[in-house]
């Protein structure tokens, strides 16, 4: 999907995990970029029966990512895929350059609390591929498990 056209949506049913629905979409970096993330995640959120409490947290991660995405960045579209199912999403945000997904993370750094998107999502993974590209995984569940940040090879 680019900035003017409708998102693309995929649903694939899994008898054994509930109903599965995935979004992919390359977005402009700029001024909508975070009411297009808040829009798809929070549409995402809303069916995978999240709260509202978890729904906003979910919403404040796409918002921090806009804010700090032209920076860490460094590039002019943000490309993400965002997956639910019953109780959680997943955003994967990438494929990005070598350490531009530790600068996103950080670059949501508030004083004297850290870095937001390890205070709201349930899990903050960097997976680096075999040519060292980046993609950032967010995890938001129904009921906070309590943040982690890892980094997977």
């Amino acid at each position: 999907m680019t900035l003017g056209e409708p998102p693309a949506a995929a649903s694939t049913p899994d008898p054994a995990a509930g109903r599965l629905d995935r979004t992919r979409a390359t977005i402009a970096v700029g001024p909508l970029l975070a009411p297009v993330l808040a829009r798809l995640v929070g549409m995402h959120a809303a069916r995978a029966g999240l709260t509202v409490d978890r729904l906003d947290d979910a919403v404040l991660i796409t918002d921090a990512l806009a804010d700090c995405a032209a920076d860490a960045l460094g590039a002019s579209h943000l490309e993400l895929s965002i997956q639910s199912a019953p109780g959680r999403i997943e955003l994967r945000v990438g494929p990005l350059r070598p350490g531009a997904a530790q600068r996103l993370v950080d670059g949501t750094a508030l004083p004297d609390t850290g870095p937001l998107m390890g205070l709201l999502a349930d899990e903050v993974r960097v997976r680096v591929g075999a040519g060292g590209d980046e993609i950032l995984l967010l995890r938001v569940d129904a009921q906070p498990s309590g943040p982690e940040l890892a980094s997977a090879g």
